[in-house]
């Protein structure tokens, strides 16, 4: 018994997963991580690039890891300024995503995957994308098709981008209803699993002095938590939709995107300043908190430089260990502290200030909340289910002989110790922060953009001639690792 639970345990390690299964994807990008923060491009390109060849040892392409991968190459690209590179993997990124979502609640492929989880840890179910994946790669996205100078390709994927908000939410609770189907039928396959299962919970896990660094991590999401903008909004995809709507003249639907740029951000100045410019564009009244908040003075739709700024490194998942009462690994968010929190752009005499535009820590760690209850519920069956037929196996061999019981229950207790990996996967290569500003074509072209925090860097460029108007979007993960990047637009 116990040998055919290894056997087939193994192979569904291998044929339905990635090998994040058994080292954790988090651990595995470390080297990666560490090449981007510090400047060695190449280093980081190598191992992305290798992790999506087409075969060969460590290949994640056709297993449930090739999403967060290509999402990692399509950022790493961009961020070297291959944009044909990011969009390629990011359009197979979409692709997957599609093909994911588009499957039945569950189907033959997710049910055996689903068993491979059970049987091995939740890597054995293919990544999908957070929500905050999704719409980062729209965004992103978007952005590389400028930097290609596809014009009309970028305009075709901001109208994709206004829908991708509604869709998310549809596809969480798409994707919430099937997890709940999927558990639901781990449940009445493995009774014994699931009675733990209910007697599981978060309190369960807190209360527990071992768990000290869940508690302290755990609390410590929810402090950021609050940073989130609800219903998984990225304001800076709301912005980028708004700023094609306003460059296209079309006032109505950058109305309806400032204002909710706006509601996310209502202590924010420059969502009260767009959302008050729209309004007053289209003679709609203001609330009173915006009547004294100026329009811009200086045309929006030509002959303007809108600066982003990408600071820092995202959250991630680091995988720490939570006792219940058996030792399990556990995904908890880990936040970075970041060289620069503010941006200033000059022009000539004249400084611009730019402000927070999206906090990427606040979105992850909001849906890394929404999503615990059921994290709890599919990794105590996990772990119920590995632990019973370590003991039903040697139980079962001990009857036969001494020696074999012991012998299975160490190769059991080493079978589990292997699978106890926690999911760690997410897209890391993004930033914390996302900061804006903007500012009137200057008359020299010229630019100084310096980045303050712990650290401080100036990066001076010049526009091409033939650039009128333009996002400038300036990457820095890290002091040794800053770029800056003219994204053209007509007018």
């Amino acid at each position: 018994m116990n040998k055919l639970f290894l056997t087939v345990s193994a192979t569904l390690v291998f044929l339905l997963c990635g090998c994040s299964t058994i080292v954790n994807a988090h651990l595995q990008k470390k080297d990666m991580m560490t090449a981007y923060e510090t400047g060695n491009n190449q280093a980081a390109l190598t191992t992305v690039n290798n992790k999506l060849a087409p075969s060969g040892w460590g290949s994640v392409v056709n297993t449930g890891d090739e999403i967060h991968w290509r999402l990692e190459a399509g950022a790493l690209n961009f961020h070297l300024g291959n944009f044909e590179q990011a969009v390629k993997h990011f359009s197979i990124t979409e692709r997957l995503i599609k093909e994911y979502d588009d499957r039945a609640v569950i189907s033959a492929r997710d049910a055996a995957a689903e068993a491979g989880a059970a049987l091995t840890n939740l890597n054995a179910l293919p990544y999908r994308g957070l929500c905050r994946d999704r719409i980062a790669l729209c965004f992103y996205q978007s952005l590389a098709y400028l930097g290609c100078g596809k014009q009309d390709s970028f305009r075709v994927q901001i109208k994709r981008l206004r829908n991708a908000q509604n869709q998310v939410l549809q596809d969480y609770r798409k994707f919430f209803e099937q997890e709940k189907a999927e558990i639901a039928a781990a449940r009445k396959k493995n009774p014994g699993a699931a009675k733990k299962a209910d007697r599981a919970s978060e309190s369960d896990l807190t209360g527990n002095p071992q768990n000290a660094e869940f508690s302290e991590g755990l609390q410590n999401v929810r402090k950021i938590a609050n940073k989130g903008y609800g219903n998984f909004l990225n304001p800076a995809a709301i912005f980028l939709s708004g700023l094609s709507s306003v460059r296209d003249g079309d006032y109505e639907n950058a109305r309806i995107d400032f204002k909710r740029l706006y509601e996310a951000m209502p202590g924010n100045p420059l969502a009260q300043q767009y959302y008050a410019t729209v309004l007053r564009k289209t003679g709609r009244p203001l609330p009173p908190a915006l009547r004294r908040v100026p329009s811009f003075n200086f045309p929006l739709e030509r002959d303007c430089v809108f600066v982003i700024s990408a600071l820092g490194k995202s959250a991630a998942f680091k995988q720490i260990s939570v006792y219940f009462p058996v030792m399990t690994a556990w995904p908890m968010c880990e936040f970075y502290d970041p060289p620069f929190n503010r941006m200033t752009v000059h022009s000539g005499p004249a400084a611009h200030p730019a402000y927070i535009l999206a906090d990427m820590d606040g979105i992850i760690a909001q849906e890394f909340n929404e999503r615990l209850p059921m994290m709890i519920t599919r990794i105590v069956i996990s772990t119920a289910i590995k632990e019973a037929a370590k003991y039903a196996g040697t139980y079962a061999a001990s009857r036969e002989n001494a020696l074999a019981g012991a012998a299975v229950y160490v190769g059991s207790s080493i079978y589990t110790a292997m699978m106890n990996t926690a999911d760690t996967r997410s897209w890391e290569i993004l930033p914390k922060e996302f900061h804006l500003t903007q500012l009137p074509l200057p008359a020299d072209r010229k630019l100084k953009i310096t980045l303050s925090g712990r650290e401080k860097a100036v990066r001076e460029i010049e526009l091409p001639e033939n650039c009128r108007s333009a996002v400038v979007f300036v990457n820095a993960p890290g002091s040794a690792n800053i770029a800056c990047h003219v994204l053209p637009l007509k007018q």
